[in-house]
């Protein structure tokens, strides 16, 4: 599962990557100091977990992920625009901050195959310190990195099954590039994360209903 999920990962955080850096929201000095990540989903993607724990800690993050990005979503919507809280940070805070917050999020994003920025954005947005467009294009760099570190790690053991990828990349890549142009340039992101926020809880909902009856 990891494999193959990071594959997918890096096809449509990459389509939103571009969408978002095209439209002007990606802020490399803001963005880059959260990749410390990188060396830390390598290593995690070489833990090869008993599927019982993987999926154990895979429906922890979801849940985890669902309410932070229900949370964060529901925040921004019922605070008035010239209400909502904001924190500059000079580089040296920046770093004090994003350093160990990618170390933690990368090693998770390289155990599970989840990029990380599912849990990266909503914490941006909770703490003040990013808006929501320059949130999600950084999000979507944190999410590309990772993964294709997280990807050669897991490839060292594990090869994805190309036949079962192929149709899933095609699907999230015509997904990703309609949803990553509707979030750039139209949509309100907010409300998307409210409606993602559900999408992941009810996946963690299904995946324990088969751990338990499994």
């Amino acid at each position: 599962m990891p494999p193959i999920s990071l594959v997918l990962n890096i096809i449509v955080a990459g389509v939103a990557l571009f969408n978002f850096a095209r439209a002007g929201h990606l802020s490399l000095r803001f963005a880059l100091p959260f990749l410390s990540s990188i060396p830390f989903a390598f290593f995690a993607g070489m833990i090869k977990l008993p599927q019982i724990n993987l999926s154990i800690v895979f429906i922890i993050a979801l849940f985890t992920a669902s309410a932070t990005l229900l949370i964060s979503g529901m925040k921004k919507i019922e605070s008035k625009p010239d209400k909502v809280r904001r924190i500059n940070l000079n580089q040296k805070e920046l770093f004090a901050v994003s350093v160990p917050t990618g170390a933690g999020l990368g090693t998770l994003a390289g155990l599970v195959g989840i990029g990380g920025g599912i849990w990266l954005s909503p914490l941006l947005i909770l703490t003040g310190i990013s808006d929501t467009k320059k949130t999600a294009a950084t999000a979507s760099l944190f999410i590309v990195t990772n993964s294709i570190a997280g990807l050669i790690g897991h490839s060292i053991k594990n090869t994805p099954d190309a036949s079962f990828l192929l149709p899933l990349a095609l699907a999230v890549l015509v997904g990703g590039i309609i949803g990553s142009k509707l979030g750039a340039f139209k949509l309100d992101h907010d409300k998307l994360r409210i409606i993602v926020g559900v999408v992941v809880g009810v996946a963690g909902i299904s995946l324990t209903i088969k751990l338990l009856t499994g």
